[in-house]
């Protein structure tokens, strides 16, 4: 009975064995990822969490990509506008001076259709050359898209001023109107992404504390388990030498048994 009770103690202690050095294991894995759930089994619920939180994290990174690919193709579109508000201005006030016909001579005339002209052929080239990603973002601001009379505007300064100074004025305002527009989008961008930016934040908090390791205290629990091991290895060894010492009693006393009889 007594050797059976140590047989049996000295399997419980191999199985604690096996469970200090598992636990051992498990805390270095912990601490040398970073991570407190790696598998599955780790934490069944846990890695649902940890899978929907990602799932989630995954889909407002892309769509904060989406908002900066839109934002600076917009940003392209308004940079061009901007010049050609100022083309704009500069025509308008063309016109002004083109339609105090008392005080312009023939030759002045012509000056001013030729930096009329000259204005529009620089609309025309922030129109076609203005690109993102190599594709045309302002072909309909060319001046045929935004007025057939703005790309003759030079021949009605001659011909019907204050119509000219109607075209010059409507198509200001069209590139006024669509570059308002687009700053009223980037504005509602931004807010977009702040709402966005404070979802990350909290996802992530959310994440680290379901998926990180509590470095303090993963630390303790490896001490612990080492410490444990130490205990337990002494202990079998102990278990080993009283097992070694019955079995020796045990020949000894058979041995004096034969020798009695």
């Amino acid at each position: 009975m007594y050797a059976y009770g140590i047989s049996n103690m000295f399997g419980f202690g191999l199985r604690q064995l096996a469970q200090n050095q598992q636990d051992i294991q498990t805390s270095l894995e912990r601490l040398s990822t970073g991570k407190q759930v790696n598998r599955a089994a780790d934490d069944p619920s846990g890695i649902v969490a940890i899978e929907e939180h990602e799932a989630e994290i995954y889909s407002l990174n892309k769509e904060l990509d989406a908002i900066s690919r839109h934002e600076s193709y917009l940003g392209a579109k308004e940079g061009g506008l901007s010049v050609l508000s100022d083309f704009m201005i500069e025509l308008e006030s063309i016109v002004v001076q083109a339609a105090n016909s008392a005080g312009n001579t023939d030759d002045e005339l012509a000056a001013l259709q030729d930096e009329a002209n000259s204005i529009i052929a620089g609309i025309d080239n922030i129109a076609r050359t203005t690109t993102f990603n190599g594709q045309s973002v302002m072909q309909e601001y060319t001046s045929t898209f935004l007025d057939e009379d703005l790309a003759n505007i030079a021949d009605l300064l001659a011909s019907d001023p204050e119509k000219a100074q109607e075209v010059a004025e409507d198509a200001r305002n069209r590139v006024s109107t669509t570059r308002a527009a687009i700053g009223g989008q980037l504005k509602e961008m931004d807010s977009r992404k702040n709402v966005i930016g404070e979802q990350l934040i909290n996802l992530n908090a959310s994440l680290s504390s379901i998926q990180d390791t509590d470095i303090a205290k993963e630390s303790a629990k490896l001490v612990r388990a080492q410490i444990l091991e130490s205990a337990t290895i002494a202990a079998i060894d102990i278990s080993r030498q009283s097992a070694q010492q019955m079995i020796g009693l045990l020949e000894n006393n058979v041995q004096t048994q034969k020798a009695l009889a």
